[in-house]
């Protein structure tokens, strides 16, 4: 969909889930907020940071933010971008990865307990 290279397109990867247990559910995968563009990339950070701004600025939509374990928290542009849009953090959930990648002797145990 994107052609050859390293192209970011806007148009999201949908999956629809349906169940009669449960309300039926989209899910949207929008690619990572990138700042640098490669291989012939123009206005990168802006596509991808619009794309998320669409969808992540709808008060149905639930937004998980993924922060890796071995970056500080208090420098993720996801985290501040989802402050922005959800004020009060009632549809922000944190999902905290790579943890098996941190340093020796660094601990997740303040990033797990929201310190």
């Amino acid at each position: 969909m994107a052609g050859k290279g390293c192209n970011i397109i806007d148009d999201p990867i949908k999956l629809r889930i349906y169940s009669n247990d449960c309300p039926d559910l989209t899910v949207i995968d929008l690619p990572g907020i990138t700042r640098i563009d490669v291989k012939g990339q123009k206005d990168v950070e802006k596509v991808t940071t619009g794309m998320a701004a669409r969808y992540c600025q709808d008060p149905k939509t639930i937004i998980l933010c993924v922060i890796p374990a071995n970056q500080d928290m208090a420098i993720s542009d996801g985290l501040k971008l989802a402050r922005d849009w959800d004020k009060d953090g009632e549809r922000t959930i944190g999902v905290i990865t790579k943890i098996d990648i941190m340093d020796k002797g660094t601990s997740a145990k303040k990033m797990l307990m929201n310190e």
